[in-house]
């Protein structure tokens, strides 16, 4: 068994022990690639300002489709077969659902 906060949970226990089962599964090197990788995108969005920050950029699109556009639906178009299942749960990492 695992052990970690219990503050940890839905999409954050990726970066906790939970991430034993990825780095198992892709391989250590992948997986400090894919740590460099999120540091780098929490970097971005600590430091850039918001006309060129890509997950507010990203947030205020989903509003403006949402609240002024009236879009009810949106597309999520999975880029590998491995990814099949992400549509179904994106709104947890979204919105905090937890499932």
């Amino acid at each position: 068994m695992f052990e970690f906060w219990d503050w940890v949970g839905g999409r954050y226990s990726l970066w906790s022990a939970i991430g034993l089962s990825i780095v198992l599964s892709i391989g250590f090197d992948n997986f400090v690639e894919l740590l460099s990788g999120a540091h780098a995108m929490d970097k971005h969005f600590s430091t850039t300002p918001a006309e060129k920050n890509l997950p507010v950029l990203l947030a205020l699109i989903g509003i403006w489709y949402n609240n002024f556009f009236g879009a009810e639906t949106e597309a999520i178009l999975p880029y590998d077969q491995y990814m099949h299942r992400f549509a179904r749960v994106l709104p947890a990492g979204q919105y905090g659902v937890q499932r």
